[in-house]
């Protein structure tokens, strides 16, 4: 790959939601690493800076002195201070963030996974058979969706039958919110609505799971609010969902168009407890999280305002050549991987445990049913906003030649 030519001059006017943009971000970003400045600025969608070095992110990411996690967002109206969503801890800031996080801390610890991952495996074995039986079909709708939201019912102990409402608040919000701000409060009314039927539900008959959790929770024996369990209750679900599956979806893409990969996976599939799968979260991270700063912010002798809105982008992090050999190429035996897909700092994914083991699972118990595949002809869509992954794969088995 070529290295884009050294501009003098700050490649500032992205926008988010181009198509050049949405389809080849990190065409973008490399191009305004390679600028006068690695640092771009743009009025669209309601303004917003774009850092796109490593060290950059990961230094704005742990900065919370200067930089405000209260609206995540990377598009849209800024909040005024003191309003907005609450998805506590996710727009939590110190000293609240770790009470905040310490609530929800248990239900995705090691332990925890582990006790979760046999029926993981189960649900993922179901789904890839069903697959598997048909010769093909949509990696989204008939694996990775269908399996990270069975999940989160197992998680939250709620019937199968919720799991068309998840996916369409985690759409109506993250996917088609940004364009229909009418369209996402709808959806965040409905979504608070039903939740906070569930909580008042669990508080009067409560259970071991992780929304009688919260509907009994304190903090330093103070009740918490019902916006603070409503919150928390709808993050568990949105993060869950829609950066799972994508996460997914580019793993398998890529197995589909890299049949060495596919291979060496095969033939050694203990790699994927090692490198393969944290080198898969690298390239195809899903994640783009917005902050506000709180304070003029100087970076690469650019100034940036109070009450601005910062946007990480952890996928432009992980393809810093200045941090990462080739960044552009899968090595599944990558060894040395300090990727930011989780972010970092006190604001670091606190369900990377969980989307860890259900990416393992999910690759293990494909490739052991489906080693040999290939992508239907065709142009991959890709999904725009803050979560992005390939949203069409669609597949088809490669059977072996009978002779």
């Amino acid at each position: 790959m070529e290295k884009p030519s050294i501009s003098t001059q700050p490649q500032d006017g992205y926008d988010l939601y181009s198509e050049n943009y949405v389809n080849d971000p990190h065409s973008i970003w490399d191009g305004i690493r390679a600028s006068a400045c690695p640092v771009a600025h743009s009025d669209k969608w309601g303004s917003s800076w774009l850092p796109t070095a490593y060290e950059d992110i990961h230094k704005l990411a742990q900065d919370t002195e200067h930089l405000s996690s209260r609206a995540v967002e990377f598009s849209g109206p800024i909040p005024p201070p003191g309003s907005g969503l609450v998805f506590a801890p996710l727009t939590s800031d110190p000293p609240y963030h770790k009470p905040h996080r310490d609530l929800l801390e248990p239900w995705f610890t090691p332990s925890r996974i582990q006790a979760l991952e046999p029926f993981a495996r189960e649900r993922a074995r179901t789904l890839v058979a069903d697959i598997a039986a048909k010769g093909g079909g949509d990696v989204a709708r008939d694996f990775s969706q269908p399996y990270a939201l069975s999940i989160l019912t197992r998680l939250l102990d709620v019937p199968d039958e919720r799991q068309k409402k998840f996916m369409d608040w985690a759409i109506r919000v993250i996917k088609l919110g940004p364009f229909d701000q009418d369209l996402r409060a709808t959806a965040f009314k409905e979504a608070f609505a039903d939740l906070d039927q569930l909580l008042t539900e669990r508080a009067a008959n409560p259970g071991d799971d992780l929304v009688s959790h919260l509907a009994l929770a304190t903090i330093d024996g103070q009740a918490i609010s019902q916006k603070h369990k409503l919150g928390s209750l709808l993050l568990t679900i949105l993060a869950g969902a829609d950066t799972t599956w994508n996460a997914i979806n580019g793993s398998i893409y890529h197995l589909a168009e890299h049949p060495e990969d596919r291979a060496m996976l095969v033939a050694q599939p203990e790699m994927m407890r090692t490198t393969a799968v944290e080198e898969l979260l690298r390239v195809y991270a899903p994640l783009t999280i917005g902050r506000i700063t709180t304070h003029e912010v100087q970076l690469h002798g650019r100034c940036i305002a109070e009450q601005e809105r910062v946007i990480l982008a952890y996928p432009a992090a992980n393809r810093d050549p200045k941090v990462f050999e080739q960044p552009n190429q899968v090595q599944l035996n990558r060894k040395r991987n300090r990727h930011l897909t989780f972010g970092t700092g006190v604001h670091r994914c606190l369900g990377a445990h969980l989307a860890r083991m259900e990416l393992r699972v999910a690759l293990e118990e494909w490739l052991l049913a489906i080693p040999n595949f290939q992508r239907e002809p065709g142009k991959v869509k890709w999904g725009s906003g803050q979560v992005r992954g390939p949203e069409n794969v669609n597949v088809r088995i490669v059977r072996p030649h009978a002779y």
